[in-house]
Protein backbone atom coordinates (compact mmCIF):
# COMPACT_ATOMS: atom_id res chain seq x y z
CA UNK A 1 0.00 0.00 0.00
CA UNK A 2 1.29 2.99 -0.96
CA UNK A 3 0.15 6.61 0.85
CA UNK A 4 1.01 10.24 0.14
CA UNK A 5 0.47 12.62 2.66
CA UNK A 6 0.65 16.58 2.97
CA UNK A 7 0.00 18.53 5.84
CA UNK A 8 -1.64 22.22 6.30
CA UNK A 9 -2.12 25.07 8.63
CA UNK A 10 -5.58 26.63 7.68
CA UNK A 11 -6.87 29.91 7.59
CA UNK A 12 -10.59 29.52 9.02
CA UNK A 13 -13.33 31.66 8.21
CA UNK A 14 -17.22 31.14 8.93
CA UNK A 15 -20.69 31.93 7.22
CA UNK A 16 -23.98 31.72 8.53
CA UNK A 17 -26.51 31.39 5.73
CA UNK A 18 -30.74 31.98 5.91
CA UNK A 19 -32.83 29.64 6.26
CA UNK A 20 -33.51 27.44 3.24
CA UNK A 21 -34.57 23.66 1.63
CA UNK A 22 -34.90 22.64 -2.12
CA UNK A 23 -38.77 21.42 -2.17
CA UNK A 24 -41.97 22.80 -0.36
CA UNK A 25 -43.47 21.90 2.77
CA UNK A 26 -45.05 18.68 1.61
CA UNK A 27 -42.10 17.32 0.69
CA UNK A 28 -40.48 18.52 3.98
CA UNK A 29 -42.55 16.79 6.31
CA UNK A 30 -42.15 13.80 4.31
CA UNK A 31 -38.64 13.70 3.80
CA UNK A 32 -38.59 14.27 7.77
CA UNK A 33 -40.66 11.55 8.41
CA UNK A 34 -38.36 9.34 6.10
CA UNK A 35 -35.42 10.13 7.80
CA UNK A 36 -37.34 9.53 11.61
CA UNK A 37 -37.72 12.96 12.68
CA UNK A 38 -41.28 14.95 13.43
CA UNK A 39 -42.07 17.40 10.55
CA UNK A 40 -42.84 20.24 13.31
CA UNK A 41 -38.91 20.32 13.26
CA UNK A 42 -37.46 23.46 11.63
CA UNK A 43 -35.10 23.06 9.26
CA UNK A 44 -32.19 25.65 9.10
CA UNK A 45 -28.81 25.80 7.37
CA UNK A 46 -25.88 26.89 8.83
CA UNK A 47 -22.84 27.03 6.25
CA UNK A 48 -18.71 27.27 7.12
CA UNK A 49 -16.77 28.56 4.45
CA UNK A 50 -13.34 28.77 4.20
CA UNK A 51 -12.77 25.05 5.33
CA UNK A 52 -8.91 23.59 4.57
CA UNK A 53 -8.14 20.23 5.57
CA UNK A 54 -5.57 19.48 7.76
CA UNK A 55 -4.49 16.51 6.08
CA UNK A 56 -5.20 14.76 3.08
CA UNK A 57 -3.78 10.94 2.03
CA UNK A 58 -4.14 8.60 -1.04
CA UNK A 59 -3.85 5.39 -0.55
CA UNK A 60 -3.15 3.09 -3.22
CA UNK A 61 -3.21 -0.55 -3.38
CA UNK A 62 -1.26 -2.24 -6.00
CA UNK A 63 -2.04 -5.86 -4.98
CA UNK A 64 -3.07 -8.09 -7.77
CA UNK A 65 -6.25 -8.70 -8.20
CA UNK A 66 -7.82 -11.87 -8.84
CA UNK A 67 -8.64 -12.71 -12.29
CA UNK A 68 -11.21 -15.11 -11.63
CA UNK A 69 -14.19 -13.11 -13.25
CA UNK A 70 -12.51 -10.57 -14.96
CA UNK A 71 -9.08 -9.30 -15.96
CA UNK A 72 -7.21 -6.01 -17.98
CA UNK A 73 -4.67 -5.59 -20.56
CA UNK A 74 -3.01 -2.88 -21.77
CA UNK A 75 -2.50 1.08 -20.70
CA UNK A 76 -4.47 4.30 -19.90
CA UNK A 77 -2.52 7.37 -18.70
CA UNK A 78 -0.97 6.92 -15.31
CA UNK A 79 -1.56 3.04 -15.31
CA UNK A 80 -0.55 0.01 -16.71
CA UNK A 81 -2.32 -3.60 -16.45
CA UNK A 82 -0.67 -6.73 -16.72
CA UNK A 83 -2.29 -10.18 -16.48
CA UNK A 84 -0.68 -13.22 -15.23
CA UNK A 85 -1.26 -17.30 -15.86
CA UNK A 86 -0.54 -20.66 -14.21
CA UNK A 87 -0.91 -23.27 -15.54
CA UNK A 88 -0.36 -27.01 -15.48
CA UNK A 89 0.78 -28.98 -18.64
CA UNK A 90 0.59 -32.64 -18.99
CA UNK A 91 3.51 -35.05 -19.38
CA UNK A 92 2.02 -36.82 -22.88
CA UNK A 93 1.81 -33.61 -24.63
CA UNK A 94 4.90 -32.19 -24.12
CA UNK A 95 6.30 -35.02 -25.30
CA UNK A 96 4.50 -34.55 -28.75
CA UNK A 97 5.94 -30.97 -28.68
CA UNK A 98 8.36 -32.40 -28.74
CA UNK A 99 8.75 -34.41 -31.77
CA UNK A 100 6.75 -31.92 -33.69
CA UNK A 101 8.03 -30.24 -36.47
CA UNK A 102 6.69 -26.85 -35.60
CA UNK A 103 4.62 -26.02 -32.63
CA UNK A 104 2.66 -22.04 -32.22
CA UNK A 105 0.70 -20.31 -29.52
CA UNK A 106 -1.93 -18.06 -28.65
CA UNK A 107 -4.20 -17.28 -26.05
CA UNK A 108 -7.87 -15.86 -26.52
CA UNK A 109 -9.45 -13.51 -24.28
CA UNK A 110 -12.96 -12.86 -24.74
CA UNK A 111 -14.03 -9.14 -24.36
CA UNK A 112 -16.77 -8.20 -21.88
CA UNK A 113 -19.98 -7.74 -23.30
CA UNK A 114 -21.37 -5.87 -20.68
CA UNK A 115 -18.74 -2.98 -21.97
CA UNK A 116 -18.28 -3.45 -25.63
CA UNK A 117 -21.79 -4.07 -26.05
CA UNK A 118 -22.65 -0.85 -24.26
CA UNK A 119 -25.05 0.75 -26.04
CA UNK A 120 -23.81 3.56 -24.26
CA UNK A 121 -20.46 3.41 -25.85
CA UNK A 122 -19.77 6.58 -27.88
CA UNK A 123 -19.86 6.15 -31.78
CA UNK A 124 -16.32 6.67 -32.10
CA UNK A 125 -15.25 3.87 -30.47
CA UNK A 126 -14.96 0.95 -32.70
CA UNK A 127 -13.36 0.03 -34.97
CA UNK A 128 -10.35 -0.51 -32.63
CA UNK A 129 -7.27 -0.68 -34.64
CA UNK A 130 -3.52 -0.72 -33.97
CA UNK A 131 -0.58 -2.38 -33.44
CA UNK A 132 0.12 -3.35 -29.95
CA UNK A 133 3.32 -4.69 -28.74
CA UNK A 134 3.27 -7.81 -26.64
CA UNK A 135 5.80 -7.99 -24.08
CA UNK A 136 5.24 -11.76 -22.78
CA UNK A 137 7.55 -13.57 -19.56
CA UNK A 138 7.18 -16.77 -17.63
CA UNK A 139 8.68 -19.76 -15.40
CA UNK A 140 8.26 -23.42 -16.16
CA UNK A 141 8.99 -25.63 -12.91
CA UNK A 142 11.14 -28.77 -13.16
CA UNK A 143 9.93 -32.19 -13.67
CA UNK A 144 6.77 -32.27 -10.95
CA UNK A 145 5.55 -35.73 -9.37
CA UNK A 146 1.88 -36.72 -10.38
CA UNK A 147 1.11 -35.21 -6.94
CA UNK A 148 2.67 -31.90 -7.31
CA UNK A 149 1.38 -31.82 -10.65
CA UNK A 150 -2.01 -32.18 -9.28
CA UNK A 151 -1.26 -29.73 -6.14
CA UNK A 152 -0.73 -26.81 -8.76
CA UNK A 153 -4.57 -26.68 -8.68
CA UNK A 154 -4.96 -26.00 -4.92
CA UNK A 155 -2.35 -23.07 -4.69
CA UNK A 156 -4.11 -20.29 -2.95
CA UNK A 157 -4.36 -16.53 -4.20
CA UNK A 158 -2.83 -14.91 -1.82
CA UNK A 159 0.19 -17.67 -1.55
CA UNK A 160 0.88 -16.70 -5.43
CA UNK A 161 -0.15 -13.09 -5.43
CA UNK A 162 2.53 -12.78 -3.25
CA UNK A 163 5.14 -14.81 -5.45
CA UNK A 164 3.94 -12.04 -8.56
CA UNK A 165 4.66 -8.94 -6.34
CA UNK A 166 8.61 -10.24 -6.96
CA UNK A 167 7.92 -11.55 -10.33
CA UNK A 168 11.70 -12.90 -11.42
CA UNK A 169 11.06 -14.74 -14.97
CA UNK A 170 13.22 -17.63 -15.89
CA UNK A 171 12.80 -16.24 -19.78
CA UNK A 172 10.96 -13.00 -21.46
CA UNK A 173 10.40 -12.24 -25.35
CA UNK A 174 8.33 -9.29 -26.91
CA UNK A 175 6.23 -9.82 -29.98
CA UNK A 176 3.69 -7.46 -31.86
CA UNK A 177 0.08 -7.98 -32.13
CA UNK A 178 -1.90 -6.74 -34.65
CA UNK A 179 -5.42 -5.59 -33.51
CA UNK A 180 -8.58 -5.57 -34.94
CA UNK A 181 -11.57 -5.22 -33.33
CA UNK A 182 -15.32 -4.41 -34.40
CA UNK A 183 -18.85 -4.52 -33.05
CA UNK A 184 -20.58 -4.61 -36.16
CA UNK A 185 -19.01 -7.38 -37.52
CA UNK A 186 -18.76 -9.88 -34.46
CA UNK A 187 -20.94 -11.12 -32.16
CA UNK A 188 -18.59 -11.88 -29.59
CA UNK A 189 -15.26 -9.62 -29.51
CA UNK A 190 -12.46 -11.59 -29.26
CA UNK A 191 -8.65 -10.13 -28.67
CA UNK A 192 -6.27 -13.24 -30.52
CA UNK A 193 -2.25 -12.75 -28.81
CA UNK A 194 0.10 -14.89 -30.55
CA UNK A 195 3.21 -15.88 -28.13
CA UNK A 196 6.38 -15.06 -29.88
CA UNK A 197 8.60 -17.98 -30.99
CA UNK A 198 10.96 -17.91 -28.00
CA UNK A 199 8.60 -18.88 -25.93
CA UNK A 200 7.26 -21.54 -27.77
CA UNK A 201 10.79 -23.08 -28.44
CA UNK A 202 11.02 -22.97 -24.48
CA UNK A 203 8.00 -24.98 -24.07
CA UNK A 204 8.60 -27.85 -26.78
CA UNK A 205 11.85 -28.25 -25.25
CA UNK A 206 10.33 -29.68 -22.07
CA UNK A 207 9.04 -33.04 -20.46
CA UNK A 208 7.29 -34.42 -17.88
CA UNK A 209 4.66 -32.73 -15.94
CA UNK A 210 5.67 -28.86 -15.63
CA UNK A 211 3.55 -25.83 -14.46
CA UNK A 212 3.66 -23.03 -16.60
CA UNK A 213 3.32 -19.41 -15.40
CA UNK A 214 2.91 -16.87 -18.13
CA UNK A 215 2.76 -13.25 -17.92
CA UNK A 216 1.49 -10.50 -20.60
CA UNK A 217 2.30 -6.69 -20.16
CA UNK A 218 1.17 -4.46 -23.04
CA UNK A 219 2.45 -1.03 -21.71
CA UNK A 220 2.16 0.83 -24.56
CA UNK A 221 -1.14 -0.01 -25.83
CA UNK A 222 -3.59 3.04 -26.61
CA UNK A 223 -6.10 1.29 -24.37
CA UNK A 224 -6.74 -1.10 -21.51
CA UNK A 225 -8.79 -3.96 -22.93
CA UNK A 226 -11.51 -5.67 -20.40
CA UNK A 227 -11.64 -9.68 -20.79
CA UNK A 228 -13.83 -12.61 -19.08
CA UNK A 229 -12.02 -13.97 -16.39
CA UNK A 230 -11.18 -18.01 -16.10
CA UNK A 231 -13.53 -18.58 -13.50
CA UNK A 232 -16.59 -17.59 -16.26
CA UNK A 233 -18.04 -20.48 -17.21
CA UNK A 234 -17.91 -20.21 -21.23
CA UNK A 235 -16.01 -16.96 -21.87
CA UNK A 236 -12.56 -18.52 -19.77
CA UNK A 237 -9.51 -17.33 -21.17
CA UNK A 238 -7.66 -19.83 -23.53
CA UNK A 239 -4.27 -20.82 -24.18
CA UNK A 240 -3.72 -23.26 -26.96
CA UNK A 241 -0.41 -25.04 -27.87
CA UNK A 242 -0.74 -26.41 -31.65
CA UNK A 243 1.88 -28.78 -32.52
CA UNK A 244 2.50 -29.73 -36.30
CA UNK A 245 3.36 -33.42 -37.70
CA UNK A 246 1.33 -35.88 -39.88
CA UNK A 247 -1.91 -34.18 -37.83
CA UNK A 248 -2.89 -31.46 -36.06
CA UNK A 249 -2.46 -31.93 -32.19
CA UNK A 250 -4.35 -28.52 -31.13
CA UNK A 251 -4.78 -28.58 -27.26
CA UNK A 252 -6.22 -26.06 -25.16
CA UNK A 253 -5.47 -25.51 -21.34
CA UNK A 254 -7.49 -23.48 -18.87
CA UNK A 255 -5.80 -22.00 -16.17
CA UNK A 256 -5.84 -22.44 -12.60
CA UNK A 257 -5.66 -19.12 -11.73
CA UNK A 258 -4.95 -15.65 -12.97
CA UNK A 259 -4.36 -12.71 -11.77
CA UNK A 260 -4.17 -9.03 -13.00
CA UNK A 261 -1.55 -6.19 -12.18
CA UNK A 262 -1.64 -2.95 -11.92
CA UNK A 263 1.27 -0.35 -11.84
CA UNK A 264 0.79 3.26 -11.15
CA UNK A 265 2.87 5.73 -13.13
CA UNK A 266 2.31 8.51 -10.84
CA UNK A 267 5.16 9.21 -8.57
CA UNK A 268 4.49 12.87 -8.02
CA UNK A 269 3.14 14.27 -4.53
CA UNK A 270 -0.12 15.21 -6.25
CA UNK A 271 -3.34 13.52 -4.86
CA UNK A 272 -3.79 11.33 -8.16
CA UNK A 273 -6.74 8.85 -8.15
CA UNK A 274 -7.39 6.17 -10.75
CA UNK A 275 -10.72 4.68 -11.19
CA UNK A 276 -11.73 1.12 -11.03
CA UNK A 277 -8.67 0.15 -8.86
CA UNK A 278 -9.70 1.18 -5.79
CA UNK A 279 -7.59 3.93 -4.89
CA UNK A 280 -8.79 6.45 -2.31
CA UNK A 281 -8.40 10.44 -0.83
CA UNK A 282 -9.27 10.82 2.82
CA UNK A 283 -9.27 14.44 3.83
CA UNK A 284 -9.29 15.41 7.29
CA UNK A 285 -11.13 18.88 8.35
CA UNK A 286 -10.81 20.15 11.93
CA UNK A 287 -13.57 20.75 14.36
CA UNK A 288 -13.57 23.92 15.57
CA UNK A 289 -14.91 26.06 12.89
CA UNK A 290 -17.64 23.79 12.36
CA UNK A 291 -18.45 23.68 16.28
CA UNK A 292 -17.75 27.20 16.20
CA UNK A 293 -20.64 27.91 13.33
CA UNK A 294 -23.00 25.59 15.63
CA UNK A 295 -22.60 27.71 18.55
CA UNK A 296 -23.35 30.60 17.34
CA UNK A 297 -26.17 29.70 15.17
CA UNK A 298 -27.90 28.25 18.55
CA UNK A 299 -26.96 30.49 20.97
CA UNK A 300 -25.34 27.89 23.21
CA UNK A 301 -22.45 25.53 24.16
CA UNK A 302 -21.76 23.12 21.51
CA UNK A 303 -21.07 20.34 21.47
CA UNK A 304 -22.36 18.76 24.15
CA UNK A 305 -21.14 15.74 26.34
CA UNK A 306 -23.18 13.10 25.06
CA UNK A 307 -25.62 12.59 21.93
CA UNK A 308 -27.42 15.70 21.41
CA UNK A 309 -30.85 14.54 20.59
CA UNK A 310 -32.51 18.05 20.11
CA UNK A 311 -31.05 18.53 16.43
CA UNK A 312 -30.25 16.08 13.93
CA UNK A 313 -28.15 16.48 10.31
CA UNK A 314 -31.13 16.01 7.77
CA UNK A 315 -28.34 17.06 4.87
CA UNK A 316 -24.87 17.80 4.54
CA UNK A 317 -22.84 18.56 1.73
CA UNK A 318 -19.18 19.39 1.13
CA UNK A 319 -18.14 21.89 -1.92
CA UNK A 320 -14.32 21.81 -3.11
CA UNK A 321 -13.12 23.35 -6.10
CA UNK A 322 -12.24 21.15 -9.02
CA UNK A 323 -9.77 21.24 -12.08
CA UNK A 324 -10.55 18.70 -15.01
CA UNK A 325 -7.54 19.99 -17.00
CA UNK A 326 -5.02 17.66 -15.13
CA UNK A 327 -7.13 14.41 -15.88
CA UNK A 328 -7.98 12.50 -18.37
CA UNK A 329 -10.20 9.25 -19.11
CA UNK A 330 -11.23 6.92 -21.78
CA UNK A 331 -14.93 7.77 -22.32
CA UNK A 332 -16.19 11.28 -23.10
CA UNK A 333 -18.52 11.27 -19.66
CA UNK A 334 -18.80 12.69 -16.35
CA UNK A 335 -17.38 10.37 -13.61
CA UNK A 336 -19.21 10.28 -10.51
CA UNK A 337 -17.18 10.82 -7.20
CA UNK A 338 -18.19 8.36 -4.58
CA UNK A 339 -17.78 10.20 -1.03
CA UNK A 340 -17.32 7.81 2.19
CA UNK A 341 -17.48 8.71 5.84
CA UNK A 342 -16.03 7.28 9.09
CA UNK A 343 -18.49 6.61 11.36
CA UNK A 344 -17.97 5.35 15.38
CA UNK A 345 -19.13 1.51 15.89
CA UNK A 346 -18.86 -0.04 18.89
CA UNK A 347 -15.87 2.06 20.22
CA UNK A 348 -14.41 1.42 16.56
CA UNK A 349 -14.58 3.66 13.31
CA UNK A 350 -16.28 2.36 10.47
CA UNK A 351 -16.03 3.31 6.84
CA UNK A 352 -19.26 3.56 5.37
CA UNK A 353 -20.13 4.84 1.95
CA UNK A 354 -22.77 7.90 1.68
CA UNK A 355 -25.80 7.26 0.24
CA UNK A 356 -26.55 10.21 -2.43
CA UNK A 357 -29.52 11.24 -0.25
CA UNK A 358 -31.64 14.16 -1.81
CA UNK A 359 -31.04 15.93 -5.08
CA UNK A 360 -31.65 19.35 -5.49
CA UNK A 361 -33.89 18.47 -9.03
CA UNK A 362 -34.46 22.00 -10.81
CA UNK A 363 -30.50 22.48 -10.36
CA UNK A 364 -30.00 18.98 -11.67
CA UNK A 365 -32.05 19.28 -14.95
CA UNK A 366 -30.52 22.58 -15.45
CA UNK A 367 -26.79 21.98 -14.54
CA UNK A 368 -26.58 18.08 -13.85
CA UNK A 369 -25.51 16.33 -10.90
CA UNK A 370 -23.32 17.85 -8.89
CA UNK A 371 -21.06 15.12 -7.44
CA UNK A 372 -19.40 14.55 -10.91
CA UNK A 373 -16.09 15.48 -12.41
CA UNK A 374 -15.13 15.85 -16.07
CA UNK A 375 -18.42 17.96 -15.97
CA UNK A 376 -19.25 21.56 -16.35
CA UNK A 377 -18.95 24.20 -13.60
CA UNK A 378 -15.42 24.42 -11.40
CA UNK A 379 -16.98 23.06 -8.10
CA UNK A 380 -17.51 18.90 -6.55
CA UNK A 381 -20.58 18.55 -3.72
CA UNK A 382 -20.70 15.31 -2.10
CA UNK A 383 -22.96 14.77 0.10
CA UNK A 384 -21.69 13.40 3.12
CA UNK A 385 -25.18 13.36 5.67
CA UNK A 386 -24.27 10.13 7.69
CA UNK A 387 -20.47 11.34 9.13
CA UNK A 388 -21.83 14.62 9.52
CA UNK A 389 -24.62 13.74 12.11
CA UNK A 390 -21.92 10.94 13.63
CA UNK A 391 -19.26 13.47 13.96
CA UNK A 392 -21.44 16.75 15.49
CA UNK A 393 -22.49 14.12 17.97
CA UNK A 394 -18.95 12.76 19.07
CA UNK A 395 -17.09 15.89 18.41
CA UNK A 396 -16.67 16.85 22.05
CA UNK A 397 -13.67 14.46 22.10
CA UNK A 398 -11.77 16.69 20.03
CA UNK A 399 -12.31 14.53 16.84
CA UNK A 400 -11.51 15.61 13.18
CA UNK A 401 -14.20 15.16 10.65
CA UNK A 402 -12.92 12.38 7.95
CA UNK A 403 -14.09 11.89 4.35
CA UNK A 404 -13.02 9.73 1.65
CA UNK A 405 -13.51 10.16 -1.86
CA UNK A 406 -13.17 7.26 -4.83
CA UNK A 407 -14.13 7.93 -8.31
CA UNK A 408 -16.77 5.52 -9.79
CA UNK A 409 -18.77 4.96 -12.94
CA UNK A 410 -19.14 6.79 -15.76
CA UNK A 411 -22.45 9.01 -15.88
CA UNK A 412 -24.32 8.80 -19.80
CA UNK A 413 -27.15 11.42 -18.50
CA UNK A 414 -26.06 13.34 -15.94
CA UNK A 415 -28.76 15.48 -16.09
CA UNK A 416 -31.49 12.97 -15.22
CA UNK A 417 -33.21 13.74 -11.72
CA UNK A 418 -34.36 10.14 -10.84
CA UNK A 419 -30.10 9.33 -10.87
CA UNK A 420 -30.86 5.61 -11.77
CA UNK A 421 -31.08 3.03 -14.25
CA UNK A 422 -35.17 2.19 -15.18
CA UNK A 423 -37.57 0.87 -17.42
CA UNK A 424 -39.61 3.56 -18.85
CA UNK A 425 -43.65 3.10 -17.70
CA UNK A 426 -45.12 6.48 -18.88
CA UNK A 427 -47.17 6.31 -21.73
CA UNK A 428 -45.50 9.61 -23.60
CA UNK A 429 -42.01 9.69 -24.89
CA UNK A 430 -39.41 10.99 -21.93
CA UNK A 431 -37.02 13.14 -23.17
CA UNK A 432 -33.39 13.76 -21.72
CA UNK A 433 -30.32 15.44 -22.45
CA UNK A 434 -27.62 13.66 -21.97
CA UNK A 435 -23.57 14.50 -21.36
CA UNK A 436 -22.50 14.73 -24.73
CA UNK A 437 -25.63 17.59 -25.31
CA UNK A 438 -27.07 15.39 -27.53
CA UNK A 439 -31.09 14.58 -26.67
CA UNK A 440 -32.37 11.00 -26.47
CA UNK A 441 -35.97 10.25 -26.75
CA UNK A 442 -37.25 6.78 -24.49
CA UNK A 443 -40.64 5.22 -24.73
CA UNK A 444 -42.86 3.62 -22.97
CA UNK A 445 -40.60 0.24 -21.79
CA UNK A 446 -37.54 1.78 -22.99
CA UNK A 447 -34.30 1.16 -20.76
CA UNK A 448 -33.40 4.24 -19.38
CA UNK A 449 -29.23 3.77 -17.84
CA UNK A 450 -28.31 7.17 -16.10
CA UNK A 451 -24.83 5.00 -15.40
CA UNK A 452 -22.46 3.36 -17.68
CA UNK A 453 -22.33 -0.41 -16.99
CA UNK A 454 -18.58 -0.71 -16.37
CA UNK A 455 -15.53 1.46 -14.46
CA UNK A 456 -13.43 4.06 -16.90
CA UNK A 457 -9.94 3.69 -15.85
CA UNK A 458 -9.50 7.53 -15.34
CA UNK A 459 -6.90 9.15 -13.85
CA UNK A 460 -7.93 12.53 -11.55
CA UNK A 461 -6.08 15.07 -9.74
CA UNK A 462 -7.40 16.50 -6.70
CA UNK A 463 -4.56 18.40 -6.26
CA UNK A 464 -6.75 21.40 -5.85
CA UNK A 465 -8.40 20.13 -2.52
CA UNK A 466 -4.62 21.43 -0.58
CA UNK A 467 -5.00 24.78 -2.56
CA UNK A 468 -8.21 25.77 -1.88
CA UNK A 469 -10.52 26.13 0.62
CA UNK A 470 -13.99 23.87 0.61
CA UNK A 471 -17.65 24.69 1.97
CA UNK A 472 -19.38 22.47 4.38
CA UNK A 473 -23.40 23.25 3.96
CA UNK A 474 -25.65 21.61 6.78
CA UNK A 475 -29.53 21.06 6.90
CA UNK A 476 -30.41 20.80 10.43
CA UNK A 477 -33.89 19.73 11.84
CA UNK A 478 -34.01 21.32 15.57
CA UNK A 479 -35.92 21.22 18.76
CA UNK A 480 -34.50 23.49 21.32
CA UNK A 481 -35.64 23.69 24.26
CA UNK A 482 -39.25 24.32 24.96
CA UNK A 483 -39.35 25.23 21.47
Amino acid sequence: MKKKKFILFPFLALFLSSCLFDTDDDGLSSWLSDQGMPSSYKVQTVTVKDLSPVSAEVSRDTLPETGWYRGMLGAVPGMTFDVAYDFALDSAFLDTLGSADSVRSYVHLKLLTSYYGATALPSNYFPIEEEMKLKVSWIISGKLSKKEFNDVGSISDSVWFEELESWKPQKKADTTISVSLNSKKDSVLTLTLDLPKAFVEDVSKNAGNRRLQLRLSAPEASRVFRFYGVGHSQYYPQFFLVAMKSKSYPRLFKAKRAATLYSSLDDSDGLVLHGGVGDSLVVEFPSKPIMKALSDFYGDEFPYEGFDVRQAVVMAEMTFFRDDSKGSRELDYPIMVLAGSFLDSADTSVQRTESYYKFNDSLVVKKGHQNLVFHEGDSLTLQVTAGMRDFINRAHDGRTFKMSMTLGNSIVLDKDPYFTNRITTKKDTIKTVVATGDTMKFATGDTIRVAFPDVDYARYDFSTIKEKPATLKLWLASKRGED
